[in-house]
């Protein structure tokens, strides 16, 4: 992989609030442990909210099935299917502390947990805080080959109200936005009146880890706001993508067809033996092919290469909207997203901020990309000037000036004078 020169850690330029993790280290997926911060939060809490509030818009007027961001209310430990109201609206002005305080006096002292699952493909900006949040911790242990989930949560709910939990598949990351979260937990289910192997408290600022694979309670302490990533550890999970991907290259091969193919039953003594299995026989060829051509390995390696430009977080922001860059227009590298790069057949392909396209090669990429890297800003009448003596006259090289336009669609560059995502 080509990559700039310069450290592709984002969180080096930018200014979230960094929480310690190096008390992570020594004990990952071993046990629990708490990382102190700045006492500051890294995401904005009213933000986090207002992000909260607005995936659940859609879920007021009754519940949404395969939607993405998922958003499930408890109380008292159930779930509601249609919570209505109770989920956030205008009438608390994005304030997180208003909401509370209307479901504390709705409720008449239940206990509630509103939780949203993948919501931060919905904000650039809080998206981006959250990856350079992570960076350092994954460039200790190494980034996840699979995708990690993040949650925001807000409620009120205790240990007991939420109950024992355990998810073996993942690591648990807690992080207070407002308030305080406490944690429980033990190696092995624990008995009543079996103290807990562990016992920690996170303030805004703090984060909680654990192994998911130990019992754990968890309790909002007051009141509390916050963000919640689950880290992929179990290996099954890595061959159960790589399936997905084969059959996605299958797919790909043999068209989509969503019926199932129907045989002579008894089979004619023609058909009997391979040639009764022809749908079944085209399909194994083609994963066959897949493997053998090489366009499973292709697949996993974009893939991998949208995954690192994400931190692993993911869904990714959608690209911004359409704006043509102009010969006249300023461009500079946006150090939050490096640009990388890696060799594919006759070309390259590109990764930015979790998307990547491809793009055959051309023989001033190299100097573009060394330019673009410099940190100065740069013409794109310049960047992408034709050479002395090019038969078709001056001007710019389109081929370039499409390089430039995919990277600042997928922000990689800004444009100067433009309104920077806030």
């Amino acid at each position: 992989m080509s990559a700039s020169p310069r450290p592709d850690d984002p969180s080096s330029q930018d200014d979230t609030p960094g929480v310690d993790w190096s008390p992570l280290w020594p004990h990952w997926d071993r046990r629990a442990a708490l990382a102190p911060g700045a006492g500051a939060p890294p995401l904005p809490p009213q933000r986090a909210f207002a992000l909260i509030a607005r995936a659940a818009e859609p879920f007021r007027a009754g519940t949404r099935f395969m939607a993405l961001p998922d958003v499930r209310f408890y109380r008292d430990g159930a779930q509601l299917r249609a919570p209505g109201d109770l989920l956030p609206g205008a009438e608390d002005r994005d304030d997180p502390q208003r909401y509370l305080q209307r479901l504390r006096e709705r409720l008449d002292g239940a206990r509630f947990q509103l939780r949203v699952a993948h919501p931060l493909f919905l904000d650039y900006p809080l998206w981006a805080r959250t990856r350079a949040l992570l960076a350092p911790l994954f460039a200790r242990l190494g980034l996840p080959a699979l995708p990690v989930e993040a949650s925001l949560w807000i409620g009120d709910a205790d240990a007991a109200t939420l109950g024992l939990r355990l998810a073996p598949r993942h690591v648990l990351i807690q992080l207070p936005l407002l308030g305080a979260c406490a944690l429980r937990s033990w190696r092995t289910r624990p008995a009543p009146g079996r103290a807990p192997a562990h016992s920690l408290r996170a303030r805004p600022g703090e984060a909680l880890c654990w192994p998911g694979r130990h019992w754990h309670e968890l309790g909002d302490e007051g009141g509390c706001l916050g963000l919640a990533l689950r880290v992929p550890v179990r290996g099954g999970d890595a061959m159960i993508a790589a399936k997905d991907a084969l059959a996605d290259s299958v797919d790909a091969e043999l068209g989509a067809d969503e019926r199932v193919a129907m045989l002579d039953f008894p089979p004619p003594r023609a058909q009997r033996g391979a040639t009764a299995l022809a749908p079944l026989a085209r399909v194994a060829a083609a994963m066959r092919t897949a493997v053998a051509d090489g366009e499973l390995e292709r697949s996993l390696r974009a893939g991998w290469l949208e995954r690192v430009s994400a931190g692993a977080l993911e869904p990714v922001p959608v690209p911004r909207a359409p704006s043509r860059l102009r010969a006249g227009d300023e461009v500079e590298c946006d150090p939050r997203n490096p640009l990388l790069r890696l060799r594919e057949d006759a070309g390259w392909r590109w990764a930015v901020a979790g998307h990547s396209f491809a793009m055959p090669d051309h023989p001033r990429l190299d100097r573009l990309l060394a330019q673009l890297r410099s940190g100065e800003a740069a013409r794109v009448s310049a960047l992408c000037a034709r050479e002395s003596g090019h038969e078709s006259g001056r001007g710019v090289d389109p081929d370039l000036v499409a390089v430039l336009q995919r990277l600042y669609e997928l922000r990689g560059l800004r444009r100067r004078g433009d309104v920077e995502d806030a």
